[in-house]
């Protein structure tokens, strides 16, 4: 094992292995992903798997494991997924580095383990008065026998869901939904239930018994890809809370499938309003491209700059961007996201970036730049030009580089009326022509501040706020004041210093499958 210095990934699950944990796998440097999960191993968790500090994901539940968390673990920047549930470990859960958004469920199943911050039993440090003889003996004999107790239930229970079980479990989260609830919500994934198709799964309609419509996207297991970006969406998505970011009701997996149960949007994507038009009519005006773009830059920044931990999407696009009944956008599909702990995002490079769409990729990550919040801002500055040309970035008459932000700039200022939507041109008509294109121009102007070459010229989301908030008064009447979730103005100052000031395809999808 001290010769595989290049390993990226190592699944022992769900095997029969005992004994203990070796300490050689820290010399794995390059190793990446390490799932122990569903064996016999037992003894301490060996304190030097905190060497691998390229580790982002560790699995070591459903185990013997004893003894407590090694604190070092707390040092590992890149570990994103940390499982430890159904174990025997005892002593405080650490606060530090991976453990600050661990799940109580990541450690449920050790009778000894405390910490009251994780909904465990809180740490106790006083000291009691000595409790008479009789409860000296009677106190420890029934300790002794509940534990032994829900030992066994446990053990029995854990073995049942590693080896027999025929209902996914998710290690994420506790499961709400099972496989079977699913094949009945939609019909057995029937092909009538089929809302769209993409790259990394299907989509299908459900309605549950209490009535619920749903949407469950299906992961493709045969792409080697999914299983990373399937954890990625389920960490990323149990994290956030923003009226503009899509909320996940559950997920469902095991070895043969994964899916997501996502709330049924019956307006389906941006893109299917922007290209699918009914009879030629125009489906957005202005007004709502406008205010699209407001909901959208809003769902941004509190990923960016407010969310407890840092999200950044890397894959903004509207096929990407889901409209409510009542027309609310929500930014889905966080299969290429990548949560930031700290400042953890200096050792990312841009690989998983270029795993977005073609298009929408910052040109920085063509050249190996580092994954950043700005390379966000590209791709919704391509996004607004998108919605104001009704032009994709991919299309046909993008050749001999010329891009859509260069074909832009050679009609910008004077001439944009020949690049805009026609059917915004009537509400000029309707509006009055001046007011409309002075818009249209400082809304455009947005779009080419966004997709600048350099990213240190470009704004960031909360910038994009303001000047957007600026044009809707100025326009269309007063201005909406973005307003903070509840929950998150606690960490406003505190994680990464914010600078709140700012300087100024498939048709009918109802959730995204890219």
């Amino acid at each position: 094992m001290s010769k595989m210095v290049m390993v990226l990934a190592i699944d022992l699950s769900q095997n029969n292995f005992s004994g203990v944990i070796p300490s050689a796998l820290a010399t794995c440097k390059g190793l990446e992903y390490l799932n122990l999960s569903c064996n016999a191993f037992e003894g301490p968790i060996p304190a030097s798997l905190a060497d691998l500090q390229n580790l982002q994901y560790m699995d070591l539940s459903r185990n013997n494991l004893s003894g407590m968390i090694p604190v070092t673990f707390k040092k590992m920047r890149m570990l994103r997924h940390l499982n430890l549930s159904s174990n025997k470990l005892t002593g405080e859960v650490p606060k530090e580095g991976a453990f600050a958004t661990l799940d109580a469920s990541e450690v449920m199943g050790n009778l000894g383990l405390c910490g009251g911050w994780i909904n465990l039993p809180p740490c106790s440090h006083s000291n009691h008065k000595q409790p008479s003889v009789p409860k000296k003996v009677i106190i420890p004999v029934i300790v002794g026998i509940a534990i032994l107790i829900m030992s066994l239930l446990l053990v029995a229970f854990s073995y049942r869901l590693c080896r027999h079980s025929s209902t996914p479990a998710l290690n994420v989260w506790p499961p709400k939904i099972s496989y079977e609830e699913l094949v009945d919500a939609t019909g057995g994934f029937s092909d009538e239930n089929l809302l769209g198709i993409g790259s990394f799964g299907s989509v299908y309609k459900g309605i549950l018994k209490n009535g619920t419509n749903i949407a469950v996207k299906v992961l493709k297991l045969q792409d080697q890809h999914v299983r990373q970006s399937f954890s990625r969406e389920c960490n990323a998505l149990k994290r956030v809370r923003h009226r503009n970011v899509i909320k996940i009701i559950s997920a469902c997996s095991n070895l043969d499938f994964k899916a997501l149960i996502l709330p049924f949007m019956s307006n389906g994507s941006l893109e299917r309003w922007l290209y699918h038009s009914e009879g030629g009519r125009c489906r957005l005006n202005l007004r709502d491209r406008i205010r699209i773009a407001m909901e959208i830059a809003e769902g941004m920044t509190y990923l960016h700059h407010y969310c407890f931990v840092q999200v950044i999407h890397c894959d903004l696009k509207p096929n990407n961007v889901l409209l409510g009944d009542d027309m609310t956008s929500y930014i889905a599909d966080f299969g290429l996201s990548n949560i930031i702990f700290g400042n953890s995002v200096d050792s990312l490079t841009s690989t998983d970036a270029l795993k977005g769409s073609v298009g929408y990729i910052a040109p920085e990550y063509g050249i190996g730049g580092k994954l950043t919040t700005k390379g966000d801002v590209y791709s919704y500055g391509i996004l607004i030009l998108e919605l104001l040309t009704r032009r994709r970035p991919t299309d046909d008459m993008f050749t001999e580089g010329i891009n859509l932000q260069k074909w832009i700039e050679m009609h910008f200022p004077n001439r944009i009326s020949d690049v805009v939507d026609n059917c915004l041109l009537i509400d000029a008509h309707e509006s009055g022509t001046s007011m409309v294109i002075e818009c249209l121009t400082q809304f455009m102007q947005i779009g080419l501040f966004c997709t600048r070459e350099s990213p240190q010229e470009r704004p960031d989301m909360t910038e994009i706020v303001d000047r957007l908030n600026t044009i809707r008064g100025a326009f269309l009447g007063t201005p909406k004041t973005p307003q903070l979730p509840i929950d998150i103005s606690p960490f406003l100052d505190n994680t990464r210093g914010i600078n709140m000031a700012g300087s100024g395809n498939n048709e009918g999808s109802s959730t995204s499958t890219s």
